[in-house]
């Protein structure tokens, strides 16, 4: 499919950032926003603002807990949703979070997106790919 470059946010650290789209209902983000692809991650994750944009309704959800690495509980909203990378298009359970840090307003996991890639990590070349 593609290989996107490792890129460094504010922590001066090459990390593998991709550019994603997401999708629910009708809705559909209109830019590109950069996801974190986190082998560690059990789930996708992404930003209640985003959700919100999108037009979930999250008043009427029960939230689910999730533990992170650091042991601590954040509250999460499951959803479905479209992922969109480059011309591809995966439906995808996403778990909507207001604990996520602004800096990484997505995060893709275990579930929801390796299990519908291959991704090969090549840091010595600060390069993924995703086919």
């Amino acid at each position: 499919m593609s290989k996107y470059p490792y890129f460094i946010l504010s922590d001066k650290v090459y990390k593998p950032w991709i550019p994603i789209r997401l999708k629910f209902k009708h809705k559909v983000t209109t830019a590109p926003i950069i996801a974190l692809v986190d082998s560690g991650a059990d789930v996708c994750l992404c930003s209640m603002d985003i959700g919100m944009w999108l037009g979930i309704n999250f008043k009427k959800k029960t939230p689910f807990p999730i533990k992170g690495v650091n042991g601590q509980s954040m509250d999460t909203f499951k959803e479905s949703c479209s992922i969109y990378l480059d011309n591809h298009s995966i439906q995808s359970p996403i778990y909507f979070s207001n604990s996520l840090p602004k800096i990484t307003p997505i995060i893709l996991g275990q579930l929801g997106f390796f299990d519908h890639f291959k991704v090969t990590f090549d840091l010595k070349n600060k390069e993924i790919e995703i086919i």
